[in-house]
């Protein structure tokens, strides 16, 4: 189908990669039984950029496609709102070049005018079946071919499910049928991406995004809902950076987690208690993983960096060093073999499963989720805003574990009121916020330094040769961390003199 671009039309589609073997098994998937199944077709597509590279720095990929003689020229652009949705943007062309013209109504319209070239190709053989299940149409595609870029090639081995018409839960429904039955994994990345990978021989790139925030205008249940498609599209979109060994890639992973699980707890009070517990564990136990990367990252990157600009004796240092790389890259594959099983698909597919279906979060007081967000935030926030308060008391005699246990607490309230500003009132907001940022600097020395040592004891434990060196760092984190304590007291005293925010319908 091409459709009108003055729509602004949005593809909704779930792409699993497809390992040896994969294909013959999904052949025969109970599913495809019932789907009416097109003829195998030839595709060549190639994709097209400026000379700068506007259209790749836009997030927006071009391509025109020939299968059975006829061209057809797209236009796809991130949407940002989910995990599993882009803009889409189709025209028939009479040959094989491409029309800039028709870009004008579209969210690259200034681009119109300009010349592109040919960056990549591929070469499917794609297989159509055309799947009527409650609630939709889905379209089920089978791609089997190559990416090449110059002298370069890449396998293509997908299966592709879009959502023709319908209600998305149909697409989500249908994913989850052929995934539990094969184990399959999400592809993370579009064919341009992998193309301009080949293309430039670079790695993965991570994706920097700010934290998102609820529309003022909508329901409880909808900020629920969009705060969590587009925590899933970050957390996705990250994960071929994290697996090629990105310590950003790793860190923005890390923080998608951490901001799903603040979601889940700012809005714990309206949700179905077993099922959110299973979610946050399952991110709970992928954010370990991710942290223990994340931990090595800051240990070599960081904390030895740190460590030799302090006039500590460098060999000993350095001496650290070998073995540290050797246990970041450890944990780095360690990650990688995570990402590479099924199961962060099958909680991408869950989760946005459940969130899109507000009938299966029944919990006491669940129907306040359909008043304004703004009506329902206060609570919510409330409820972190106190945890904060009870975890900090005597702030002075609390262990080095429940102060880690402050530290997470603060970084949720803040999450949450950076989801929340839409609904804040901007005039106390920076203050508090500047509070939240320096007492949880403080606690962040404090938690580093102990890291810190945890790890180098680590090293020592492994190569006994090591301890002087060890010893030596464990004395430079141990002086960082007094003066952390030191400062703590004053940073907890201003946070709490700071005005708390106030809500727009306070």
């Amino acid at each position: 189908m091409v459709d009108d671009p003055k729509t602004r039309p949005v593809e909704i589609e779930i792409k699993f990669l497809l390992p040896d073997g994969a294909h013959t098994a999904l052949e025969t998937h109970t599913l495809l039984r019932f789907a009416e199944t097109r003829p195998p077709r030839r595709e060549m597509t190639t994709y097209y950029d400026t000379a700068e590279h506007a259209l790749r720095a836009a997030g927006a990929a071009l391509r025109v496609r020939e299968a059975g003689g006829r061209f057809v020229q797209t236009l796809k652009q991130r949407q940002g709102n989910g995990v599993f949705t882009r803009g889409e943007w189709e025209w028939e062309l009479r040959d094989g070049q491409p029309d800039l013209s028709r870009l004008s109504d579209t969210p690259v319209g200034d681009l119109a005018g300009s010349a592109v070239r040919s960056v990549f190709s591929t070469e499917v053989t794609r297989t159509v079946r055309c799947l009527r299940v409650a609630g939709g149409l889905v379209e089920i595609a089978t791609d089997l071919g190559w990416l090449q870029a110059g002298e370069h090639t890449e396998p293509i081995r997908e299966v592709e499910l879009e959502l023709k018409e319908g209600d998305p839960a149909a697409l989500l429904a249908a994913a989850n049928s052929l995934q539990a039955a094969l184990d399959l994994v999400l592809s993370a990345e579009s064919k341009a991406q992998r193309g301009w990978r080949l293309a430039t021989g670079s790695l993965a790139e991570p994706i920097h995004e700010k934290a998102p925030s609820v529309s003022p205008d909508g329901s409880g249940s909808a900020a629920f809902q969009d705060l969590v498609a587009v925590l899933l599209a970050s957390l996705v979109g990250n994960q071929p950076a994290a697996s090629s060994g990105s310590a950003e890639g790793v860190h923005r992973m890390r923080i998608a987690v951490r901001r799903l699980r603040t979601a889940l707890v700012l809005f714990r009070p309206h949700l179905a208690q077993e099922t959110e517990a299973r979610f946050t564990e399952a991110l709970r136990r992928l954010g370990r993983i991710l942290g223990e990367a994340r931990d090595w990252d800051v240990f070599c990157s960081e904390t030895l960096e740190e460590a030799e600009k302090q006039d500590l004796p460098a060999p000993l240092i350095r001496a650290l060093r070998k073995p540290a790389e050797a246990e970041r890259q450890a944990a780095h594959g360690r990650l990688k073999e995570e990402l590479d099983q099924p199961s962060l698909t099958r909680l991408v597919l869950d989760l946005s499963a459940w969130t899109r279906d507000a009938s299966a979060w029944p919990a006491r007081g669940s129907e306040a989720l359909a008043s304004p967000v703004a009506d329902v935030a206060p609570d919510l926030l409330g409820h972190l805003r106190r945890k904060v308060r009870k975890r900090g008391r005597r702030i002075r005699h609390r262990s080095e574990e429940e102060l880690h246990d402050l530290r997470k607490a603060l970084k949720r309230l803040r999450y949450a009121i950076e989801f929340l500003v839409p609904v804040l009132k901007r005039r106390r907001l920076k203050p508090y916020l500047r509070a939240c940022k320096e007492l949880q600097e403080e606690l962040g020395m404090i938690n580093d330094a102990a890291m810190a040592e945890a790890l180098a004891r680590r090293l020592g434990e492994a190569d006994p040769a090591l301890r002087p060196a060890v010893e030596t760092l464990e004395g430079w984190a141990e002086a960082r961390r007094t003066a952390a304590i030191g400062h703590l007291h004053a940073a907890w005293r201003m946070f709490k003199a700071a005005p708390r925010p106030r809500f727009v319908r306070e």
